[in-house]
């Protein structure tokens, strides 16, 4: 970067230095055994680690010695990702008020600077410090605002082509939908920390607790209300078995049914002609018992019928 703020310790300023690209990755762990850690910061993580893949892949590909990500904080543009000698530590603050970055985020359009020692934009010292010859920079343009810039740093001469331009807008790009996916992914756990709120609100609570309280004293009064019942009904017995029916009833459904199946069968031997008497009595029609016999002689007869008609 040309131009850092006073709160800087020389070029590098105070703020912590970037983790290494060779330290193991973070092992994926759910929110539930994350220690603690929340979703929100979860998502964070994620971002900076996407925004320092993507200054990884601008210096490789543009062949920069220096690649840095910074993000609109306030008045200041703060560095959320670096990579190379020639970048800005994560952390630092860069100036608004001067220098090609300041020109950049005022023009909304992408700027080069083919040598640091004759570009009157840029801090000679400062990028003297960081062995800066060439820069070049993009503005991170979201809903008409400037939220931050995409810089790349050469330690030589023009080291920044036409080609490059393109490269660089294609993953300024990728930034913006990196932020894009941050900023739906802080709404949603917004939303989910919302509705986890309502689901708690006192009144809820309250509601909750009254039904409760109204409703187990009805369950024990109507429990006991069925017991004393129950002790006070009256127990009888059944004339034939002396089961033990309730009030009202002189029989049980065993000795109901009994005498319901003799009786029928008296009333219908009673009324029944003579020589019905004794299928009723069984309970089975001569019919029934002898369809085997009755389709064998009809087919017997039909066979013969068209024998005759055949032979005729």
């Amino acid at each position: 970067m040309d131009q850092y703020s006073s709160s800087d310790e020389g070029a590098f300023g105070t703020a912590r230095a970037p983790e290494p690209l060779n330290s193991p990755p973070a092992p994926l762990r759910f929110p539930e055994d994350n220690g603690g850690e929340s979703l929100a910061e979860m998502a964070e993580r994620d971002l900076e680690a996407t925004l320092q893949l993507l200054v990884e892949r601008a210096r490789y590909v543009t062949g920069a010695s220096g690649a840095a990500i910074a993000l609109r904080d306030g008045k200041e543009l703060v560095c959320r990702a670096s990579s190379g000698p020639s970048a800005p530590q994560v952390g630092a603050e860069l100036k608004l008020n001067s220098g090609l970055t300041s020109e950049c985020v005022r023009t909304r359009q992408v700027l080069r600077c083919n040598d640091t020692e004759s570009d009157a934009r840029v801090n000679r010292e400062n990028c003297r410090a960081l062995g800066i010859r060439s820069l070049m920079v993009v503005p991170l343009i979201r809903d008409a605002d400037v939220i931050g810039i995409f810089e790349l740093m050469a330690n030589r001469v023009a080291a920044f082509e036409e080609r490059d331009v393109p490269i660089l807008a294609r993953l300024s790009e990728m930034t913006l939908t990196s932020l894009e996916h941050a900023d739906a992914a802080q709404r949603a756990l917004t939303e989910i920390a919302n509705a986890k709120i309502s689901e708690l609100s006192p009144t809820e609570t309250e509601l909750a607790e009254q039904q409760g309280k109204s409703e187990k004293p009805l369950v024990l009064d109507a429990g006991r209300g069925r017991s004393s019942a129950v002790a006070e009904l009256p127990i009888h017995g059944c004339q034939g078995c002396g089961f033990p029916v309730s009030e009202g009833r002189t029989l049980c459904l065993d000795c109901e049914e009994t005498e319901h199946s003799e009786g029928h069968f008296a009333r219908t031997n009673a009324g029944a002609p003579a020589f019905l008497s004794q299928t009723v009595a069984g309970g089975e029609g001569w019919l029934d018992s002898h369809l085997y016999t009755i389709g064998t002689i009809l087919i017997i007869v039909l066979t013969v019928v068209l024998l005759m008609l055949k032979f005729r």
